[in-house]
């Protein structure tokens, strides 16, 4: 299962298992060592003008690196690969919610056995889909004979289940026997329609968890691009070992200072090769890589869950009518944290008083009656401007004929 953590920062750097420095390690000793050799051939080897010639190579380098877009690449690459990995994970089947059903269904000692077959077959379903995509429950159960062995299944439903020819595998059979159980509380009367209904959408929903996980299993990210990705990081850092070798001819020491520990590049390191081994570790979730889902752990803990609400739990109903408080008491440890309570974003909004006093019918007759006398009197202002500028403009008319005259 993916590694469970809540240390302070310091000490969490230090966490070995599921860490990056497990995961890009032996790279980084092999960048290493392919490093110093170079630079060793470059310090003993090479006269002065070949320390010249090997700078030239060293700038080349440097700027074709620039054309590799490994941030793009990989960031892509490792946002698919996360969402594929949770996903798969929600594919995961829970037989909680069709125990219940099926205890609220079929209540009672005389439904027991029909509940503690379903949740039997429940258990059995996801050891035989399972073993067909995780490999630790495959080692768990390599043939049919061992889930005999865990009471998982009877000689009877093994000679069923061996001697049914089912060229596309045969996953799916228990879920049938878990239908056919149904069927027939239903021509019994045990059931009815409507309980019938609830249990076989309850059962499919159950089912369509395997039926994903196989269909993940089958198709992968396509190769092409797990290959460009790959060629591109390791590509990269095979650039880098000349890329970022010191530059030790004299023109270039007396220029620039020269450090023989690749400090930069080894974050890179972290970084890049990180990310690839995360894209790399979580394709799979179901193998045997520390963040790999544990299907072992989640096979017993459904079964453990479906017996009990099969058994102990189908009928358990404790006393009613003790009394509840209006508020849940604290601790003292509890207390001391500060719990922010959520408010609207309108809490702080306020109207004055007068805009919050309500409109009554007389008040509307009263501002239609002044929005009338306002029309009228606006109307009276309007002719009586538009008189004056008449007057004016026949005044104006008058003096300009005299002037003529």
């Amino acid at each position: 299962m993916t590694i469970s953590y809540d240390e302070e920062f310091s000490s969490l750097m230090l966490r070995w298992r599921g860490s990056i420095w497990k995961a890009v390690l032996k790279d980084l000793i092999g960048f290493y060592i392919a490093y110093y050799i170079v630079l060793a051939f470059q310090w003993y080897l090479l006269d002065e003008k070949g320390k010249e010639y090997f700078t030239g190579w060293i700038i080349w380098c440097e700027i074709g690196a620039q054309y590799i877009p490994l941030s793009f690449l990989l960031g892509f690459f490792v946002s698919v690969i996360v969402a594929r990995w949770w996903e798969q994970f929600n594919w995961i089947s829970w037989p909680d919610k069709m125990m219940i059903m099926v205890s609220a269904c079929l209540p009672g000692n005389e439904n027991l056995a029909v509940r503690q077959a379903i949740a039997r077959w429940s258990s059995l379903q996801a050891a035989i889909a399972w073993s067909g995509v995780s490999v630790r429950t495959l080692k768990r159960f390599p043939t049919e004979r061992h889930m005999v062995a865990a009471k998982l299944m009877t000689e009877e439903e093994y000679d069923l289940y061996m001697n049914t020819e089912a060229p596309h595998g045969k996953w799916f059979i228990p879920i049938m026997w878990i239908v056919n159980l149904i069927k027939k509380q239903k021509q019994s009367g045990k059931i009815d329609s409507v309980q019938m209904d609830m249990l076989l959408k309850h059962v499919y929903s159950y089912r369509d968890g395997f039926a994903m996980l196989f269909v993940y299993d089958w198709i992968k990210i396509p190769l092409v691009y797990t290959q460009v990705v790959a060629i591109a990081t390791y590509g990269y850092f095979f650039i880098c070992l000349i890329g970022r070798q010191p530059k030790l001819d004299q023109k270039s020491m007396e220029k620039e200072i020269t450090i023989l520990f690749p400090i930069f590049t080894t974050f890179q390191m972290l970084f890049y090769l990180g990310w690839l081994k995360v894209g790399q570790y979580l394709m799979n979730p179901f193998g045997e890589d520390d963040d790999d889902f544990e299907l072992n752990y989640v096979l017993d803990r459904n079964t453990a869950i479906a017996h009990m609400m099969a058994t102990e739990l189908a009928d358990q109903l404790p006393s009613i009518g003790a009394p509840m408080l209006p508020a849940i008491p604290h601790t003292r440890a509890s207390f001391k944290i500060q719990d922010v309570i959520p408010k609207s974003h309108l809490a702080g909004f306020k109207l004055s008083e007068h805009e919050m006093k309500l409109i009554k019918p007389e008040d509307l007759e009263e501002h239609e009656r002044l929005l009338e006398e306002t029309k009228v009197t606006n109307r009276q202002r309007l002719g009586t401007l538009v008189r004056a500028i008449e007057k004016k403009s026949r005044t104006n008319a008058t003096i300009n004929e005299a002037d003529e005259e």
